[in-house]
């Protein structure tokens, strides 16, 4: 996707409005306090434009902040920005709630000894990613020792390990090959097979004589994408994940009624794809749309403990947390917070007692 641009959308409060008196009268001391007081804040979303998550833009570009902030004394600024700067820019606190994979989470943000909440799991992986062989190639599991894949990121590295470890095939049996070039990696025979996930896996699979080996259905809830915000943002502010709750949620509520289409065709346009590219790839990552539903996944510890053994052998092998113990990386809801931690608290004040 080509649009890497900066998108900033501020929601402010309405100023009460000063008497000429006011203005000529000099502050007492509560009242300077109590002005320094209410200042507002800004906080920022920052979202890079991947499929999964153009609810957020079409959220941004219909005002949707804006108008769930009517009552709250903070600002939002919302920033389109790539994949990778957006998890620095989380990083450094110049942003202060992103849109992530799991398996980024744990491997950027335990690292860098941040504290951070999940406050919404806003979708799971479901096909998005795929091991890919040229369609004349031997495909059984043994076939495969010996052979180079290439892959871009992290998530695509995930999806091989667990191939490997479930066919029980030593890692040193294959190669990878690190590229930022993954279409014509098999056009060019760099590479024996790509793990590619979308929209390269769309590319790929529409463009190229290629057959699925492997993909993140054989894996279901392993992978998924949430919203994480800075814990010592959403302490001070927890208005901040209700406006950014409802917003969401606004969104799937028409996407669930009569308006589905012409949601859906804005949000194309936004990711600036054809409608049924689109469609098609959304359908490889189903959307937790109701905020029962999403709260629901957060508190499906069982799941997410599931996922986290598989991620937890993955991050130790590469080396992706430092000394970290296993203890310290998460945390679920009702207990005490660890460094990343399954906060259902803003969706259950969402939903209400």
């Amino acid at each position: 996707m080509q649009f890497y641009h900066t998108i900033a959308v501020y929601i402010l409060l309405p100023l009460t409005l000063l008497s000429a008196c006011d203005l000529s009268a000099p502050l007492t001391e509560e009242e300077s306090v109590n002005n320094a007081n209410h200042q507002t804040v800004q906080l920022t979303l920052a979202v890079a434009p991947q499929i999964a998550w153009m609810p957020w833009y079409l959220a941004n570009e219909e005002n949707l902040f804006q108008k769930m902030m009517a009552k709250d004394k903070i600002q939002v600024k919302f920033i389109s920005e790539n994949y990778i700067n957006a998890i620095e820019k989380f990083i450094t606190g110049e942003v202060h709630a992103i849109a992530i994979s799991n398996v980024d989470a744990i491997a950027q943000i335990i690292r860098r000894d941040i504290k951070a909440d999940v406050i919404l799991i806003t979708n799971n992986h479901v096909g998005n990613e795929a091991i890919l062989l040229p369609q004349a190639t031997e495909s059984t599991a043994q076939s495969i020792k010996g052979k180079t894949f290439a892959l871009t990121s992290l998530v695509p590295q995930y999806l091989l390990d667990r191939y490997l470890i479930r066919h029980q095939i030593p890692f040193e049996d294959v190669n990878i090959l690190n590229t930022t070039a993954l279409p014509n990696i098999l056009i060019n025979k760099k590479a024996d097979g790509v793990v590619a996930n979308n929209p390269n896996l769309y590319g790929l699979t529409h463009s190229t004589d290629v057959k699925i080996l492997f993909d993140s259905r054989k894996i279901p809830k392993e992978i998924f994408d949430f919203i994480v915000v800075r814990r010592e943002v959403l302490d001070e502010y927890p208005e901040f994940a209700q406006v950014l709750l409802a917003s969401w949620f606004s969104v799937m509520k028409r996407l669930q009624g009569t308006k589905k289409n012409s949601i859906l065709n804005a949000m194309s346009r936004l990711a600036q794809i054809p409608q049924q590219a689109f469609e098609e790839q959304l359908a490889s990552l189903p959307f937790n749309d109701t905020p029962s539903k999403a709260l629901a996944a957060l508190r499906d510890r069982s799941r997410l403990k599931k996922s986290m053994r598989h991620l937890r052998y993955f991050i130790k092998r590469h080396e992706l947390t430092g000394n970290h113990p296993v203890s310290d990386w998460v945390s679920y809801p009702g207990r005490t917070p660890a460094l990343l931690h399954f906060n259902a608290q803003p969706l259950q004040n969402l939903l209400g007692p």
